[in-house]
């Protein structure tokens, strides 16, 4: 797999967050329960083609965390593997 090229500003706050809390709290990080399922109504609802504008936008940007926080872990686990 290819490392993901991302913009300055999400290095500098992967690299923050990753300094601020142990790379265990980062792989134990998991969205709340009503955040799933929300995130699964919305997924469902886009493969059917019945999200509002505004829930497209909420959908894109749950997309955005989930790829952030994939990155933090990846992140913590290769510090984990350094050490």
């Amino acid at each position: 797999m290819t490392a993901a090229k991302l913009a300055p500003i999400y290095d500098d706050l992967l690299d923050f967050l990753v300094q601020k809390a142990t790379p265990q709290e980062i792989l134990a990080f998991h969205a709340s329960d009503p955040a799933q399922q929300r995130a699964e109504e919305l997924a469902e609802r886009n493969s059917a083609g019945t999200l509002t504008p505004d829930e497209t936008a909420e959908l894109q940007q749950m997309l955005l965390a989930d790829r952030l926080v994939s990155l933090l872990k990846a992140r913590a686990l290769a510090i984990l593997h350094r050490t």
